[in-house]
Parts: structure tokens; sequence; C-alpha cells
């Protein structure tokens, strides 16, 4: 079992796994010599990872199977990284400050009961049934942990927690299920377990909710954009959700595989067709509103 090393996830369509082969590429150029390894249900070796683990049969695709991560991992430390990230620059420093935690994602604040949270029906009901005080908000782009038996009691019990989903009032966040992000969260509050790194922004972040512009270099002049209104300059960018469809994320995964930035001309071609099928949606969505929108006007004629 090696000491230290990278693991991803890729499964299901393939544009997942073209994701993580750019993750890859950007771990190559910017951390070298550390192990890569890969879980995923396609078939053969891919020469981007030192090691591919095969996925168990499942039913659906979703984030929750991150809480399966122990189990899949080969590696004594793991640093586990999503697959939709992009490595923008060397981040040794906030390497070797992770790695003096037993388990911990990236954390910069605590919600407590009276705030709300997207993926729960009542954040104060939630921790009441775990017995927790506060909930850590993170991404879960990141994870960090060693095999033994701190990080090993937390994903059992956030497996665990999975099947108490409806009672805790988590809200599905895609067709598996609850994701990774409560599910561990309710975890760590249940278990009063809050010895977890705060990157100040110098490791991962996403730009989902950021203002201005965004600002990608893949070969190696990392990534700034204010998130939260305040300059963030990430070594890893976390392209979540429809910003794989960015502008940005298109040069980088161009930068990476071709060695080069791309020239003018294809940098404009990308950004107009975004912003044209970015029309393009809004113009469908707001059709459909009108098209089926309720006849107000004989509707109060019949009351």
């Amino acid at each position: 079992m090696a000491q230290l090393g990278f693991l991803t996830m890729a499964f299901g369509q393939e544009k997942y796994f073209k994701q993580a082969e750019n993750m890859a590429l950007s771990l190559r150029r910017h951390m070298p010599g550390i192990p890569l390894a890969i879980v995923t249900d396609r078939k053969g070796l891919n020469a981007l990872f030192d090691i591919v683990i095969p996925m168990k049969p499942i039913f659906q695709a979703g984030t929750v199977h991150k809480v399966d991560l122990y189990e899949y991992s080969p590696f004594q430390e793991t640093f586990f990284i999503d697959s939709d990230c992009v490595v923008t620059k060397p981040f040794q420093r906030e390497l070797t400050a992770i790695r003096q935690y037993d388990f911990t994602p990236v954390v910069s604040r605590y919600l407590l009961r009276g705030d709300s949270d997207l993926w729960l029906v009542d954040l104060a009901a939630a921790l009441d049934r775990v017995n927790g005080e506060s909930f850590p908000k993170f991404n879960g782009g990141i994870y960090f942990f060693k095999k033994g038996p701190t990080a090993q009691k937390i994903f059992s019990r956030a497996k665990a927690l999975r099947s108490e989903a409806r009672v805790l009032g988590i809200i599905d966040f895609d067709e598996a299920g609850p994701g990774d992000e409560t599910l561990i969260a309710l975890t760590l509050a249940g278990l009063h377990f809050f010895r977890l790194y705060d990157d100040h922004g110098d490791l991962m972040r996403t730009p989902l909710n950021s203002k201005g512009k965004l600002r990608v270099d893949a070969l190696g002049g990392g990534c700034s954009f204010i998130k939260e209104g305040t300059i963030v300059k990430p070594a890893i960018c976390h392209f979540c959700g429809d910003w794989v469809l960015s502008p940005e994320y298109k040069v980088a995964e161009y930068s990476l595989r071709n060695g080069r930035p791309p020239g003018l001309l294809w940098r404009l071609g990308v950004t107009g067709h975004h912003h044209l099928d970015w029309f393009h949606q809004k113009l469908k969505r707001k059709l459909s509103r009108m098209l089926f929108r309720p006849d107000l006007s004989s509707s109060s004629a019949t009351r």
C-alpha cells in the first residue's frame, strides 16, 4: 500500500471519464510523482492513471457513492479529488497542511440552528436527531483521510445515515438520492468532530455563485475569482455542475491536452457558442412559461 496517493471517481457517461482525464493531466503537470488511482466502471488501463479500481455494481449514478471511498482507496493516505476539478498550480504547502488531519474536507464555515441548508428540510431538526451542535458546510470536491479508526468510523456512519435520509429530512441531490456532503456533514456534527482543515481559499474552491470574471490558467498561472465577497486564488478550481460547460473549462481542457493555450479565434468561437447556447436555453424557458401559463382571465371569470 502506497503511503500517499490521489484518488478520483468516474462512472456512467463518457463525459465524466473525459473530465477525469483532464483532471489527471492537471495533476501530472503540477503535482508529479504522486500515484493516481481511479474508481471507474470502464474496462482497461488508461496511461494517465497508475491504478484502476473496478467500481462495484450500482443501481444509479450519483455523488452518494463517495461514501464508499474508504473501501476503494489503495492508499494509506488518500487525497480524493472530484473528476470535474482542474489543478492550476502546485499545492505542496497545502498538501503538507492537510496531511496533519485524520479526516477532513475543506471547511471554512459552520451552520447553526436558525440557519438553513439547501439540502435539508429543517437543519435544526436534523441536528437534533444526530445530537449535533453545528453543521460543517463544505464542497465535496476534496476529501483527505488516513486509513484508521477515525476515517473508517466517519465513512461507516455516513453510509448508515443514507438509510435514514427521509427521517433526517435530507433532500435528494440527484437520482441516486442524498449527496455525500450532507451525509458526511451530519456525521461530523453527530460525532462532534470539528478538527477540520480551513484552506483560507488557497487549496480548492468552486466558482458556483461567484461574482465577476473567473480567471483560469491551467498551465501554471493559477485561478482567481470573487467568492462570498472575497478574492480567492485556489490551486484547484472545482468546475461543478454546469461550470464544465463554461468557456473557462473548455480553455483549460484545450490547454492541458495540447500543452499550450488556444489561439484567440478558438477562444472567441468557444465563448460565442457558449453565449448563444445560454441565450437559446433562456429563450426556451421563457417560451415554456408563456405557453403553459394558466389563463388567469378565464379562471377569474368562473369564480
